[in-house]
């Protein structure tokens, strides 16, 4: 039954090839652009962008962004709280979002921290 287009898959196992976007920073801080503001997030070669606590001081050890998962499932067998991808293994996009994401929430956290202390 061939009666018309259709795909085909090869079968060829690749190997993942791991993403080196913001690997290899001198300084590990990246600035990107926030709501026309250009603002500084710390990346940790191992665990990803790190995010200002909520009170708007500085991250402590374990203060890292990750991204939660899209779906869960009963088949899924992670962590309960869903976080199982390690940022060496995010892709270029994951890595983009999870930074930027981290900027906006320490932009907001020292705006808060800001203004709590303007009062």
């Amino acid at each position: 039954m061939s009666g018309g287009p259709h795909m085909t898959m090869e079968q060829v196992a690749r190997t993942f090839q791991p993403c080196k976007l913001y690997d290899g920073i001198s300084e590990r801080h990246v600035t990107v652009e926030v709501d026309g503001e250009m603002e500084e997030v710390e990346i940790d070669p191992k665990e990803g962008p790190k995010i200002w606590k909520p009170d708007g001081t500085p991250p402590g050890p374990n203060d890292f962004h990750k991204l939660p998962k899209l779906c869960r499932s009963h088949l899924d067998m992670s962590a309960a709280n869903g976080l199982n991808k390690d940022w060496v293994y995010y892709t270029s996009t994951e890595r983009k979002m999870c930074v930027l994401q981290a900027a906006k929430i320490n932009k907001q956290r020292k705006a808060l921290r800001d203004a709590r202390s303007a009062e």
